[in-house]
C-alpha cells in the first residue's frame, strides 16, 4: 500500500519520522543539560561565599544570555515535532514548503551557534577568572585567605557552562543533520 503513494508523499512521510525522532531527542538532551545548569548556576550566584564575578557585568550578560538563548533552542527543538506533525498532511495549505523548512533550519542552526558563543564566552569568563586565582596564590606562603583557592563550587560552575556548550552543540548536530536529510530527500 505504501507504493501507491505519491513520491512526494512518502518523502515527507519519511522526513516527519526524522523531525518527529530528532526533535524530541535534542529537546530532551537540551532540557536536561539546561535545568542542570541553571540548578548549579543559580546555587552559586545565590552563594555569598562564591567569588567568581559572574553577578555583574560581561559575565552576568553571557551566562544569561547563554542561557537565554538555550531556552530558544529548546523552543525551537519544540518547532520540528510541530513541523513533523504537519509534514505528511497532504493539504499543501498544512504542510510547509520546503523553503520554509530550510529557512527554519538554517534559523535554528544560526540560533544554536549564538548559544554555542555565548556560552563559550561564558566558560572562558569562568576559567580566566579560575586562573586569575590561582596565579594570586603566593608560592611557598601560607594562604591566609581561603577565597584564594579553588573550590569545588568553581568547578561546579565551570562544568555548568561546559553543560551549556554541549547542548548548543547537540542541537547544532540535530539540526545540521535534518538539514542534511532535507537535501538528501530533495535530490531523490
Amino acid at each position: 500500500m505504501a507504493s501507491d503513494l505519491p513520491s512526494g508523499l512518502q518523502i515527507r512521510q519519511k522526513l516527519a519520522q526524522e523531525f518527529y525522532l530528532a526533535g524530541w531527542i535534542g529537546f530532551w538532551t537540551e532540557l536536561v543539560l539546561a535545568v542542570v545548569s541553571t540548578l548549579i548556576l543559580v546555587f552559586a550566584l545565590s552563594n555569598p561565599g562564591f567569588n567568581i564575578n559572574l553577578k555583574s557585568g560581561i559575565g552576568l550578560l553571557s551566562v544569561l544570555g547563554s542561557l537565554f538563548v538555550l531556552a530558544l533552542n529548546l523552543y525551537w527543538m519544540w518547532r520540528y515535532v510541530q513541523l513533523a506533525r504537519r509534514l505528511p498532511n497532504p493539504d499543501p495549505e498544512i504542510h510547509p514548503t520546503p523553503s520554509k523548512v530550510r529557512r527554519l533550519l538554517h534559523q535554528g542552526i544560526m540560533l544554536h551557534f549564538t548559544g554555542i558563543f555565548l556560552a563559550l564566552l561564558a566558560t572562558q569568563i569562568i576559567v580566566g577568572a579560575l586562573l586569575f586565582k590561582v596565579l594570586t596564590i603566593p608560592e611557598g606562603l601560607t594562604i591566609y585567605q581561603t577565597r584564594q583557592l579553588i573550590e569545588p563550587l568553581d568547578i561546579f560552575v565551570v562544568q555548568a557552562s561546559t553543560f551549556m556548550t554541549a547542548a548548543g552543540c547537540t542541537g547544532l548536530l540535530i539540526t545540521f543533520w535534518l538539514s542534511k536529510q532535507v537535501q538528501a530527500h530533495s535530490n531523490s
